[in-house]
């Protein structure tokens, strides 16, 4: 298997009518709380910008224009500030010290979650008299608070061997649980859509204990021809990707940890490469969160350039 990092195909996302607000959120006239979903989650609609310089490129700005517009739903739907983990794109770019890629919201997992998004627009903006100087982002986001878990102290973290990659470079993933547990990674883009890592076909056995640190791909993987390469899209200079990985206290079922299941069709399906689809992350988020299973999860975003 040579596992790659790539942003998966981003399909069009239904724009959803019929939604009046009903607040705006703690002042802030860039975020209002909408109706309840049928699915539990509460709809959010918040728009956000970022600068935007002759030295950005696009995909640069509006990956961090959606990371701030999502962090802004959650602050506003919480009430709560949300704390970023900085990385920037690039050392020279304009886009230094704003948010930065932190995916901000998924370092929020703690207090809140997005099951359901949808991306009403984003693109170029005039900053006063300067023309297109501003990337703004416009989403409606469906979140849910955190359920308080009987075992607070069940946590798990994981971390990359670099948050900067060229294409081509590879990668190193360490995960480590506070608890026994049962472990999932995933590469997810900023579109949500995602590829399962681990477990795959050359290693099903995903049961850690507790303080052992799972590194993928291991030295035994590695021999046998097993990489984890980051590869940007084609025609792209540089992406803005996540690490994912969820740790349960009991095996999940297939069908659920799949990010692209849908139907029982799809139930004996292991994903070992990339699971096409829009916001199958999302997707996977939404099964997760109806199971009585007690599970967490820990995110680290990257960037990958082009050589």
């Amino acid at each position: 298997m040579n596992g790659s990092w790539k942003r998966l195909v981003a399909l069009a996302l239904p724009v959803l009518a019929g939604m009046g607000a009903l607040v705006f959120a703690a002042g802030d006239p860039d975020v209002q709380i909408l109706q309840v979903d049928p699915a539990g989650c509460t709809w959010v609609e918040a728009r956000a910008g970022v600068s935007f310089g002759h030295n950005d490129t696009k995909h640069q700005a509006m990956a961090q224009a959606i990371s701030e517009a999502r962090a802004k739903a959650i602050e506003g739907f919480l009430g709560v500030k949300v704390q970023d983990r900085f990385m920037n794109f690039q050392q020279e770019s304009s886009l230094k010290g704003q948010v930065g890629l932190t995916e901000s919201l998924l370092r929020v997992t703690q207090l809140g979650r997005i099951l359901k998004e949808v991306v009403i627009g984003h693109g170029p903006r005039d900053a006063g008299e300067c023309a297109g100087c501003r990337y703004a982002a416009h989403i409606r986001a469906c979140i849910v608070p955190l359920a308080d878990h009987s075992d607070k102290g069940f946590k798990v973290d994981v971390s990359l061997n670099r948050t900067r990659f060229v294409d081509g470079d590879e990668g190193l993933i360490q995960v480590m649980a506070t608890r026994d547990a049962y472990l999932y990674i995933y590469s997810v883009d900023v579109d949500w859509n995602a590829a399962m890592l681990f477990p795959n076909d050359f290693v099903a056995d995903n049961h850690v204990k507790a303080g052992q640190a799972l590194i993928f791909p291991s030295e035994d993987l590695k021999k046998r021809g097993v990489r984890v390469k980051a590869r940007l899209p084609a025609g792209a200079t540089v992406s803005a990707e996540m690490i994912r990985v969820i740790a349960s206290k009991e095996p999940l079922p297939p069908a659920l940890i799949d990010p692209a299941a849908k139907d029982e069709t799809q139930k004996g399906t292991r994903s070992t490469s990339e699971s096409l689809g829009t916001g199958t992350f999302l997707n996977l988020m939404h099964k997760l969160q109806a199971t009585q299973t007690e599970w967490v999860e820990d995110a680290q975003a990257f960037t990958i350039y082009k050589k």
